[in-house]
């Protein structure tokens, strides 16, 4: 994974590399530099990094972290190559064609290098305090950064035939805002929280079904989808309905709260739906009512119509964190996947769309232990393995084809 001391790309082998007209080209052409590799199936992907400070410069390394490419930080860094005499570093690697994903740089001086025992907490700690320092999208890249919801800015890798898609460029700028936001107080978790309700077609007569999105300052805000429903809707392919966008608040509150909790749920259900119903007229009916999360929300959403399929009969779980409580534990011991087994036949069956990249390793593999052990216990469950990795780019595309099925049936 990490760079030997020879690029590769031919434009590092030039001779004027790291000069002001190779770097004024560079941002011409935009990174990564993509260029065939031996693969039919995969292309040579060249990052780069311009270290400002010049020659008086102290950074030590620079590091990269390539969303279910790059090994987990706690395991190998993965650093970045310096050309010798410029200002130019560099990181290659080998990416499928059709691969979309995001990825940060992240350089460190000498005083920022990692802790020289390798204890994987010490890693852990020493890299979450360098990202809130110097962690920053590519500046090189000429897609918009996104952000990883914790103030972290993301580059985008959107590839199709080894090429990067640009369209993606404006994507963000065109999306429609939601419909409705405030602010709902939850007396049974004691905080407030953001809301955003968006109603898609033009009924205004039926009840509507209701569509719940945990994390939802992602998809209202931080990477809109109001615009993909409306045209999905307007299509046929989605009916008329309300999509509530649940903020996470905080990433203490999101452990706390998506990590099958029924305080959680009980205010959900006592207290965001009543006060939604005072704002449109939506329905009550379970099966007309979804659940949706991705990671430990799609923990959360599976939780959820489990422990209270009177009122949510239909859930969709993206790389749900089915591991749950422990990190390190063996696929199929997660505790909700043990409580499954332990209660046999289910006697109220219901709908799960669950999914998961193919880059995924761990959590794939887990994905699909609790879909067969949703299947053995009587629900119905339809399984999707994605093209990608665990990145909230990958699981817009499948979200909203997930919500196409579950409405489907």
């Amino acid at each position: 994974m990490t760079n030997t001391n020879h690029p590769m790309n031919s434009l590092l082998q030039t001779q004027d590399v790291g000069s002001t007209l190779w770097w004024e080209h560079i941002q011409k052409i935009g990174t990564p530099l993509l260029q065939p590799n031996v693969s039919d199936q995969d292309c040579l992907a060249t990052f780069l990094w311009k270290d400002s400070a010049g020659p008086n410069s102290n950074i030590e390394a620079v590091y990269i972290d390539l969303y279910s490419k790059t090994p987990h930080p706690t395991k190998q860094l993965t650093c970045f190559s310096h050309i010798k005499g410029t200002d130019v570093w560099y990181w290659e690697t080998s990416l499928p064609k059709d691969w979309l994903g995001s990825y940060f740089l992240m350089p460190a001086s000498k005083e920022q290098t990692p802790p020289d025992n390798k204890d994987p907490q010490a890693i852990r700690q020493w890299w979450i305090k360098l990202m809130g320092i110097s962690a920053q999208a590519d500046a090189l890249n000429p897609i918009p950064p996104h952000s990883n919801g914790n103030n972290i800015s993301l580059s985008a890798i959107s590839l199709k035939n080894g090429k990067q898609d640009n369209t993606q460029r404006n994507a963000k700028e065109i999306q429609q805002a939601p419909t409705h936001t405030s602010l709902w107080h939850s007396e049974i978790l004691n905080n407030s929280r953001r809301i955003w309700l968006h109603k898609t077609g033009t009924n205004t007569k039926n009840n509507l079904p209701v569509v719940l999105l945990f994390d939802g300052q992602y998809w209202a805000t931080q990477m809109p989808i109001c615009s993909d429903l409306n045209t999905l809707t307007a299509t046929g392919e989605l009916p008329p309905a309300l999509y509530v966008f649940i903020d996470s608040i905080n990433s203490s509150s999101r452990y706390q709260e998506l990590g099958c909790n029924t305080d959680f749920w009980e205010a959900i259900e006592q207290e965001l739906l009543p006060w939604v119903s005072t704002q449109f007229l939506i329905t009550d009916d379970p099966h007309k009512t979804i659940v949706t999360g991705q990671s430990l929300g799609g923990l959360c959403a599976v939780y959820g119509a489990l422990k209270r399929p009177h009122r949510f009969a239909c859930a969709i779980s993206q790389s749900g964190s089915f591991w749950w409580p422990n990190v390190d534990s063996t696929p199929g011991q997660g505790e909700l996947i043990q409580e499954l087994i332990a209660q046999g036949k289910c006697s109220t069956p219901i709908r799960f769309v669950i999914a998961a990249g193919c880059y995924e390793q761990d959590m794939l593999e887990v994905s699909k232990v609790m879909t067969n052990t949703l299947k053995n216990t009587g629900h119905h469950v339809r399984f999707e393995e994605f093209r990608g990795g665990h990145d909230w780019l990958c699981w817009r595309q499948s979200l909203l084809q997930s919500l196409s099925f579950a409405f489907s049936t």
